[in-house]
């Protein structure tokens, strides 16, 4: 190899060591962020029922929040992280506050939102509404960004359910739903969270750039109209956002997304039956009516815990990468799988037997 083509080379390959090791969301500090007051009370019973990653390839944050104030907070919880599937629940708020500002009527089928994609929607499809969507019970059965599992191996014939007759987790209804938000409120995702979620509740590393539209690493996706939207959170944020919905959509006395929104969104609209891990869902939130708990799940062990009863948000995220490099490292990692869902719940059951908890 002649001597030039080979300082070429090692310049090409030091850039792409490079490219793959930069962040593809930066933590950003913005202007209005608040600190929330810490009251580290229960850390020692905590950790004896839920006890931190014991390996070095792992780096696992968790937050407890009772009310507006962390009582529990261990691992890097201000590390910027994907949310995976927890994408969907944040939306689900988003929707929230978007209906209450009269942008978005959940009743428009997508034939009136002239909604149809690369394989053309039938009319049955099209006579789903945003609302079906959200509850996922829209009966398109496509294949979408992003899915995996159970969503391609379960995903039903076409046509074998109307709209709104049967519920089925699937990617086409949540990242459709994307596309509608934009398509209806003039905004795009993260400005819009930016605006009436972040700021309100003084969010510490978030800012618009937190949620990219299509694949973060710029590979080809699927032949679709329906980018999926990836949304970049702090254990920390989460767990705010979290705590915000315990108290039906109020933050320091303000009521940043509305308290009837709250109700409908996480109560359930599909039974899910019985051996499952929750008990039902409602408005791309899994809810489990034997502890009275709302969750938010995402690929990768990343739950969000919710129980309004006790005023209650419990975060465990697991850092599945924030570059390309480390996003490779987590996928080929065999540690990266071995959360403690049990902890978490341990954890919960343990503060709501405590008197102060």
């Amino acid at each position: 190899m002649p001597f030039k083509s080979f300082i070429l080379l090692g310049v090409l390959i030091i850039a792409t060591v490079i490219w793959g090791a930069l962040a593809r969301v930066p933590n950003p500090s913005p202007d209005y962020q608040t600190e929330v007051s810490h009251l580290n009370t229960h850390e020692a019973d905590i950790n004896a029922v839920w006890p931190g990653p014991n390996t070095d390839d792992r780096s696992r944050a968790r937050v407890v929040m009772k009310g507006e104030q962390i009582i529990f907070e261990d691992g890097p919880t201000r590390q910027i992280m994907n949310t995976h599937s927890i994408r969907k629940s944040l939306l689900s708020l988003a929707y929230g506050i978007a209906v209450d500002q009269g942008l978005i009527d959940l009743e428009k089928t997508l034939a009136d939102l002239g909604i149809d994609e690369n394989t053309a929607l039938t009319e049955q499809e099209k006579t789903a509404t945003i609302r079906d969507l959200l509850t996922s019970r829209s009966g398109i059965y496509l294949p979408a960004a992003g899915e995996h599992d159970s969503q391609i191996t379960d995903r039903p014939a076409r046509e074998s359910h109307a709209p709104g007759d049967v519920f089925f987790s699937n990617n086409f209804d949540a990242n459709a739903l994307g596309t509608i938000f934009i398509q209806e409120t003039g905004f795009e995702i993260g400005a819009f969270m930016e605006e009436f979620l972040a700021k309100p509740l003084g969010l510490q590393d978030f800012d618009a750039n937190n949620v990219i539209m299509g694949d973060p690493w710029f590979w080809p996706s699927k032949d679709t109209q329906h980018l999926q939207y990836y949304i970049y959170m702090s254990a920390r944020d989460l767990a705010r956002i979290g705590a915000m919905v315990a108290q039906d959509g109020l933050w320091d006395g303000r009521q940043i997304v509305p308290h009837d929104w709250i109700n409908l969104t996480t109560a359930a609209h599909s039974d899910l039956g019985d051996g499952q891990r929750y008990s039902g869902v409602g408005y791309q939130w899994w809810v489990q009516e034997e502890t009275g708990t709302v969750w938010a799940d995402g690929y990768g062990e990343h739950f969000l815990m919710i129980d309004p009863a006790h005023d209650l948000a419990l975060v465990e995220r697991n850092f599945t990468g924030n570059s390309l490099l480390s996003t490779v490292r987590w996928m080929l990692s065999n540690n990266k799988f071995s959360g403690s869902l049990s902890g978490l719940m341990a954890a919960h059951a343990l503060l709501v037997q405590t008197p102060d908890g």
